[in-house]
């Protein structure tokens, strides 16, 4: 049901109500809907990206998990990495991430665990830790490990092919967390983008996302379309 008020610049902005009205045509009744869709399409695709980076994010830390044992002696890749891996890991990132878990681990009376630090990795973490040609270490992480967390990929995808889509959907993430009205970006491509690099994963891992996941049927009915 539409809420009883209308679409206003004093809730919204007028930059942005201005802009609703050019993509309707100055019809404020189809800006109040256009409004309404980019709502409910922004937590569709949360929603979506959510469910991806669960995907995503365990399938690498299996990985991680195993060439940090055979490495370093320890499966815990984010509290004891070898140092090779620190070499391709944002630092910074796992810093802020493992002093965030620590500090929940302790409001519970517990040691932090790598599941803990897992929790706080951002999405960003693991776009870029994907391979680079620019960054040597990154391309050998692939190769010897991360690889391997994609191991129902087409023979004719490429590492680059991995990571672009990964990116879409970094890209996707970060204009929603950013409230910026989705109308007019291609939700289906990094829909689709998001379901190949699952399937690449495996073919139930596309399933998962799929059944678990509404943006289709919220793409097909843009108003702006």
């Amino acid at each position: 049901m539409s809420p009883i008020e209308p679409v206003s610049s004093r809730f919204i902005g007028d930059p942005r109500l201005q802009r609703l009205l050019v993509d309707t045509g100055g019809d404020f009744s189809q800006a109040h809907k256009l409004f309404e869709w980019n709502v409910q399409a922004s937590g569709a695709a949360m929603e979506a990206i959510y469910v991806f980076e669960l995907i995503l994010r365990n399938a690498i830390d299996r990985e991680l998990r195993l060439w940090n044992e055979g490495m370093a002696g320890t499966p815990d890749w984010l509290l004891r990495p070898h140092p090779y891996l620190l070499r391709a890991l944002n630092q910074s990132e796992l810093l802020k991430a493992a002093t965030r878990a620590r500090r929940i681990a302790a409001e519970h009376g517990r040691a932090v665990n790598n599941d803990d630090v897992l929790a706080q990795m951002s999405l960003g973490a693991w776009r870029y830790i994907l391979p680079s040609k620019a960054i040597k270490s990154k391309q050998k992480l692939w190769e010897v490990a991360i690889k391997n967390a994609f191991p129902a990929w087409p023979g004719k995808w490429s590492a680059d092919s991995v990571v672009s889509r990964v990116a879409n959907v970094h890209g996707l993430r970060n204009r929603v967390a950013h409230l910026e009205p989705p109308h007019h970006y291609d939700l289906r491509k990094v829909r689709r983008d998001m379901r190949s690099v699952c399937h690449a994963i495996g073919p139930d891992a596309a399933r998962f996302f799929v059944q678990t996941e509404r943006l289709l049927p919220i793409i097909e009915s843009n108003p702006a379309s």
